[in-house]
């Protein structure tokens, strides 16, 4: 029997490699596919609300695949991913969030007016993300600045190598970040304040799944998504990176999620 298309979307900043013990896990069950970068094509711009990112995966799906598919996204990829199934429920067969708020109007209009006014990077990662340092003598090194950062004190060492791996290249000093900097910081700029206008219109099965610990997803968020969205909640130990802090439980979760969305 023909395995499921899986496709999974990464969260801002983090190669989907990154992920590479979680996707090894569900590859088992799911034909795994993914974009390595998004949001960095010249084709596809970071704008607001994030039209042309969601152009861009809804063009990937189009054009790699022949029937719907499983999207699963993280943080950023989440997002996508759901604004793809609103958008094209045609290419989409399931879609799972891992700790990816859908905003209600209450939150929405926060972020709408933080945009306007000028400070959404306090409210947002944006300005921790700015001005960060890009580049090491060598992987080592890399690992070891990671390791003593507070975002990833809980995340796999397995995962934390991968993100090393797969996102730096080499360059002069040793090696740099891939991911530009300045694209992280428009896409947290940009985030989208409408999605609480698409949310009622999405036809196919849905689910979200939030860390324990995440200071990303809230309590009203989940309330939303549940109630007004329709959207089946479930949740993991962990903080806003458990995928990278738990890969094989985190793909556990997904599997049951998948089965449990089948029988909707």
């Amino acid at each position: 029997m023909q395995k499921d298309i899986l496709h999974f979307s990464h969260a801002n900043g983090f190669p989907s490699q990154s992920y590479s013990v979680m996707l090894d896990a569900l590859s088992e069950h799911y034909s795994v596919n993914w974009v390595e970068q998004m949001a960095h094509h010249p084709d596809y711009p970071v704008t607001d609300n994030w039209p042309h990112l969601v152009d861009e995966l809804i063009h990937y799906f189009e054009t790699r695949y022949d029937k719907p598919v499983i999207a699963v996204g993280h943080s950023l990829g989440g997002v996508l991913s759901f604004m793809v199934a609103k958008a094209r429920p045609d290419l989409v067969k399931q879609v799972i969030l891992l700790d990816a708020p859908v905003l209600d109007r209450m939150t929405s209009v926060v972020i709408r007016l933080a945009k306007k006014l000028g400070f959404v990077d306090y409210i947002t990662p944006a300005g921790r993300t700015e001005g960060r340092q890009e580049e090491w003598e060598n992987a080592e090194q890399a690992i070891e600045y990671f390791k003593m950062k507070s975002l990833f004190k809980n995340v796999d060492d397995r995962c934390l190598k991968d993100y090393v791996r797969y996102g730096t290249e080499p360059c002069d000093t040793g090696i740099r970040l891939t991911f530009s900097a300045h694209t992280e910081v428009k896409i947290y700029r940009t985030l989208p304040h409408n999605l609480h206008k698409q949310s009622k219109e999405i036809k196919v099965p849905s689910a979200m799944i939030y860390g324990t610990e995440s200071n990303v997803v809230m309590p009203m968020q989940l309330s939303y998504m549940k109630n007004k969205v329709g959207m089946h909640i479930d949740k993991l130990t962990g903080s806003h990176l458990y995928p990278l802090e738990y890969p094989e439980k985190t793909a556990e979760k997904i599997h049951q999620t998948i089965e449990h969305l089948a029988k909707w």
